[in-house]
């Protein structure tokens, strides 16, 4: 009985680390994050929040595109590019029209 509810108590417990270490942002999303508080955009706390978000989705997608595609570079090439213009797109809409607008002025899309 005591087995079973340590191993019930490591098992939860193991879910739950993942479950967290999967919200992290990793060090490129960081890096993408901080381009953008470059620019000098006057991002809000809520607006870095969601961006924050999309990237680490983004990130996900990739991460799994690029497990199942291995070895098909024609096919990770084509799914890559998607994944880039689709996390502009989602970058750009959580942005005003006047930050999109200095976001493209400045080619920020080239740094994703």
């Amino acid at each position: 009985m005591r087995k079973m509810i340590f191993l019930a108590i490591i098992t939860f417990c193991s879910f739950q680390m993942t479950a967290q270490q999967a919200n992290k942002p990793s060090m490129q999303v960081k890096n993408e994050i901080e381009v953008l508080k470059n620019a000098d955009l006057n991002l809000s706390d809520i607006q870095i929040l969601r961006i924050t978000q999309v990237l680490i989705g983004e990130e996900q997608i990739l991460t799994k595109n690029l497990r199942v595609l291995e070895g098909n570079k024609s096919l990770i090439a084509q799914r890559t590019k998607e994944l880039k213009l689709n996390k502009v797109i989602n970058i750009k809409g959580a942005l005003t029209e006047q930050q999109a607008e200095k976001f493209d002025a400045l080619k920020l899309a080239d740094k994703f």
